[in-house]
């Protein structure tokens, strides 16, 4: 997987030199946009609840992404889209903190929160076949599109977080293990989007993304408890094409 996702690097490089000198069929640009991710299961503690963890309820993790993309325009209304990709995800867990009072924004006090988060980091390579459903002539497009993305894991952590005003408690990090290196994914989204002059574009994506393999390399860990889970991912993101 490697070498597959080494080899796709250098060919969205070169292609993307070979489209600067010959072919206008190639688009190239750039986005960035946020995660909302969570896993299918609870794990670790969280799926035995013992004292600690009892109160803990399973919540999206907040993230982002960024990165770079190619088009290329293919017979009628379809094109082929490559995207390399830095993409957070993981999932939070969030427990109330009966010791420290919060305002919320309507002045109201309320309990605090303990978070507890996993954080998983990938380097992806979307693949996608896209269709435009609005005519060729039109100035603004409607494409929906569906494909995959293999990923590799560059960064994983756990973070216990806790409210400032916490007298008896610090903010712990420690490193995750057993996450799978490499794995991959189903997406499906759609973009809006808007032509600006001969060349540029700008658009938004809506993305649904599923983990067709465990997160984990083993379906327990060194205590019994299940490791097994999924995960999904919902995107919002904004780009440019030109």
């Amino acid at each position: 997987m490697k070498y597959i996702l080494s080899s796709f690097l250098l060919l969205f490089l070169s292609s993307y030199v070979q489209g600067q000198e010959k072919d206008s069929r190639f688009k190239f640009g750039a986005k960035a946009g946020i995660n909302l991710s969570f896993l299918t299961h609870d794990i670790g503690p969280f799926n035995q609840p013992d004292e600690t963890y009892s109160s803990f309820k399973r919540n999206p993790r907040p993230s982002a992404n960024i990165g770079v993309t190619l088009n290329v325009q293919m017979p009628k209304k379809f094109n082929f889209g490559v995207e390399l990709l830095f993409n957070t995800r993981g999932a939070t867990y969030v427990q109330e903190n009966e010791k420290v009072q919060e305002e919320d924004d309507q002045g109201v006090e309320r309990n605090a929160k303990n978070y507890y988060n996993y954080n998983i980091d990938y380097l992806e390579l979307p693949l996608t076949v896209n269709y435009n459903f609005k005519s060729e002539l039109s100035n603004t497009y409607i494409i929906g599109y569906a494909g995959i993305a293999p990923a590799l894991a560059i960064n994983h952590k756990t973070r216990l977080k806790y409210p400032k005003k916490d007298p008896d408690h610090h903010n712990q990090k420690a490193d995750l293990p057993d996450i799978k290196s490499f794995n991959n994914n189903i997406i499906t989204g759609v973009q809006l989007g808007e032509h600006y002059g001969s060349m540029r574009e700008l658009y938004m994506d809506l993305r649904g993304t599923y983990m067709l393999s465990p997160v984990f390399s083993r379906s327990v860990n060194n205590q019994g408890e299940s490791l097994y889970t999924h995960m999904y991912t919902f995107t919002l993101a904004f780009g440019i094409k030109f």
